[in-house]
C-alpha cells in the first residue's frame, strides 16, 4: 500500500485554507458553549472521542455526544435519527452541532410498511430526492434556530463501489448545506490519502502508521486523531467567533 511522508506540523499545514484555530483563556470561558455530537460509529469511536476532548480542552465547552453504530437516516426502523434527533436537539441546547452519517447509508431506503414504494433501492431514479429530504429534515431537527451545523462528509473508503456511494452522498450534504445560513459542510474527502488516493497507512512523525481498520472503512486511535486535527478548526472558529 502506498505511503506518503507526513509529519503532524506537515499535516496541520495543509489546513491553511481553513479557519485557525484559537485557543480562549480561561477567564472568557464562564459562557461555556454547548456542542452536540450526532452519527454513527465514526462519531462513536475514537474520532468522534478525540474530537470532543479536543474542543472541551480549547474552549472549557460542554460536550454531548450521541453516537449509534450501524445507523444513518435509510433506516429509521433500526435507528430513528429524526425523532432522537430532534431529542437531543431539545435536550442538549447546543450553540453547535456536528453530525457525521454516510457509511451505513449507501443501500436501500425504507420508507415504511404500508409506504409505495416500501423501499428505494440504491441507484432508484427516486433513491437521491429522498436522501436529500431526509437531510434536510435531519437538519431541521437538530438545527432548526441559531444552532451552527456543521455536516462533516465522510473520507474515501477502500472499497470502489462503497466509495461512489460515499462520493454521491457527500454532495447531497454538500449542496444542501450550501443553501442553510448557518450550516457548512466539512469534506474529510482527502484526509488521510495519498496523492489523493485511499491509503491505510501514512507516515506520520517519520513512522509509518496505520491509519484506517482492516475493514477499509473507520479509523484507527492515530487515523481519528488525524481526522479529528482535519476537521477541528473550521469548529474552532464558529466557537471562536459566536455571539
Amino acid at each position: 500500500m502506498n505511503t506518503t511522508r507526513t509529519t503532524r506540523r506537515g499535516f496541520l499545514s495543509l489546513l491553511a485554507a481553513a479557519p485557525a484555530a484559537f485557543v480562549l483563556p480561561r477567564s472568557a470561558r464562564a459562557d461555556a458553549a454547548t456542542v452536540l455530537m450526532i452519527g454513527s460509529s465514526m462519531m462513536g469511536g475514537g474520532f468522534g472521542l478525540y474530537l470532543g476532548q479536543d474542543l472541551e480542552r480549547e474552549f472549557g465547552c460542554k460536550i454531548d455526544r450521541r453516537a449509534k453504530a450501524s445507523s444513518g437516516l435509510a433506516r429509521p426502523d433500526f435507528h430513528d435519527w429524526f425523532k432522537l434527533g430532534a431529542k437531543a436537539r431539545e435536550e442538549a441546547n447546543p450553540d453547535v452541532v456536528v453530525c457525521m452519517f454516510g457509511g451505513n447509508d449507501g443501500q436501500g431506503i425504507y420508507m415504511g410498511r404500508n409506504a409505495d414504494p416500501e423501499w428505494y433501492r440504491y441507484g432508484d431514479p427516486g433513491w437521491v430526492p429522498e436522501y436529500r429530504r431526509r437531510v434536510n429534515a435531519f437538519a431541521d431537527a437538530v438545527a432548526p434556530g441559531r444552532e451552527r451545523l456543521f455536516w462533516l462528509g465522510m473520507p474515501q473508503v477502500e472499497s470502489e463501489k462503497l466509495c461512489s456511494r460515499v462520493a454521491v452522498m457527500n454532495e447531497v450534504y454538500e449542496v444542501e448545506m450550501s443553501l442553510r445560513p448557518n450550516a457548512r459542510f466539512v469534506s474529510t474527502w482527502d484526509a488521510l490519502t495519498v496523492k489523493g488516493a485511499y491509503s491505510d497507512h501514512v507516515v506520520v512523525d517519520g513512522t509509518r502508521t496505520r491509519v484506517r481498520s482492516g475493514d477499509g472503512v473507520h479509523v484507527t486511535p492515530s487515523g481519528a486523531h488525524l481526522l479529528a486535527d482535519y476537521v477541528r478548526p473550521y469548529i474552532s472558529e464558529a466557537l471562536r467567533t459566536r455571539p
